[in-house]
């Protein structure tokens, strides 16, 4: 529920809106509901906004706060959910189609049309909470299609939802490689005065948000092993408890207080927008992943591969569907400090492997992992006739 244009960040409105500049705009007419961006988004999309009232901003400010485990941040979240998708609901009751994106619950505020089609965009396994799952069941009735941006969202929702197989497709994430790409000594230049890249040090990257279940401990924790093997290494963390303008949380202070005896060789950078990540991915030697969740599908995996970096990731989610260990990236355990250590040593200790894989990473990007490959297939596979009941 951030803005679109991703003016503050956030995956699933990067999606949103790099797929509505590609569709084909003779057979679509698109209009996107999202909080207000206040900027200039694509050419000949409608953008309908749902501002932001004081007890929804007053919710969310506590939902930033607070950790996952903390019940206080499942409160804030259904009252910004409910107060959403109310209005939500009222405003696509016209539509021929409403594509919903990773919020299974704005189904419960939705009467379905007569001749409308209801697709829900899964970017992460939210069907799979087992509270929701019974109000999920008869939710899904209601939907046409689900898109899981891997195979794994897919396999977790039909463990819980096996009567709906046949509603449940896959349209792999994507990322520009004309974006990210391997800019060379443009990169120093372009983040001179954000970020001072020296030439005979070696940068380990962090892209993400700064929250327990993305593992920036483990990370931290590897690096203290790192350094003091290659003192030479730096550690870039980008980013911030949730995207552009969060507030800083006791996470991110215990981060900080982690990092203390390698104080001098950590950047933290707060949030980066994608017109900086370019050239800090291109900058970087090494992009981690420490993920200790299942992550479904990250962004940061395809824009390191595209940028041309060696990508070190936890083995989780949907990242094994992408990462092939030591053929275009190099695969831990999750919430393994050691050995993620020992992985990232190794292999600045291999530059020819590096190389391969950073080469064979990219390839594989460009040949399917593209914008205009999952525009093409999402309309083929889900917007055609074939696929409207």
């Amino acid at each position: 529920m951030l803005p679109v244009p991703p003016v503050k960040g956030g995956a699933v409105e990067h999606w949103v809106h790099e797929v509505s500049q590609r569709l084909d705009q003779a057979q679509f007419d698109i209009t996107i509901v999202s909080r207000p961006a206040d900027a200039i988004g694509v050419k000949n999309v409608r953008y309908l906004t749902i501002a932001w009232t004081k007890t929804e901003q007053f919710f969310y400010k506590i939902k930033e706060k607070v950790t996952w485990r903390n019940p206080l941040r499942y409160i804030a979240k259904i009252q910004n959910v409910v107060s959403y998708g109310l209005r939500m609901a009222k405003l696509v009751r016209e539509f021929d189609m409403v594509v919903i994106h990773n919020e299974p619950n704005f189904l419960f505020f939705m009467k379905k049309m007569p001749q409308q089609t209801l697709i829900l965009h899964m970017h992460n396994a939210h069907l799979g909470i087992a509270l929701f799952r019974p109000f999920y069941r008869r939710a899904l009735k209601k939907v046409d299609k689900v898109i899981c941006v891997s195979d794994y969202i897919r396999r977790h929702a039909l463990q819980y939802f096996p009567e709906y197989a046949d509603k449940f497709t896959v349209v792999f994430n994507a990322t520009d490689p004309e974006i990210f790409k391997p800019y060379g000594d443009e990169a120093v230049s372009q983040l001179r005065g954000l970020i001072d890249i020296q030439p005979d040090k070696t940068y380990l990257l962090y892209v993400g948000r700064l929250t327990e279940i993305k593992g920036v401990h483990v990370l931290i924790k590897a690096f203290i092993t790192i350094h003091a093997q290659l003192p030479h290494t730096r550690l870039i963390i980008a980013g911030s408890s949730f995207f552009g303008g969060a507030t800083k949380t006791d996470y991110e202070q215990s981060l900080v207080e982690l990092a203390k005896p390698v104080s001098t060789a950590i950047i933290f950078t707060g949030f980066m927008p994608h017109d900086k990540l370019r050239y800090v991915y291109s900058a970087a030697d090494i992009v981690v992943l420490p993920s200790v969740w299942q992550d479904p599908c990250p962004l940061v995996v395809l824009e390191a591969m595209a940028s041309g970096t060696c990508l070190v990731s936890t083995a989780v989610g949907g990242v094994p569907e992408i990462i092939k260990n030591g053929v275009n990236g190099l695969l831990v355990n999750a919430n393994d400090p050691e050995k993620t250590a020992k992985v990232a040593v190794d292999i600045l200790a291999n530059s020819l492997l590096k190389t391969q894989m950073e080469h064979a990473a990219r390839q594989q990007i460009m040949a399917g992992y593209t914008w205009e490959r999952l525009t093409q297939e999402t309309e083929s596979n889900l917007f055609m006739k074939d696929a409207m009941k």
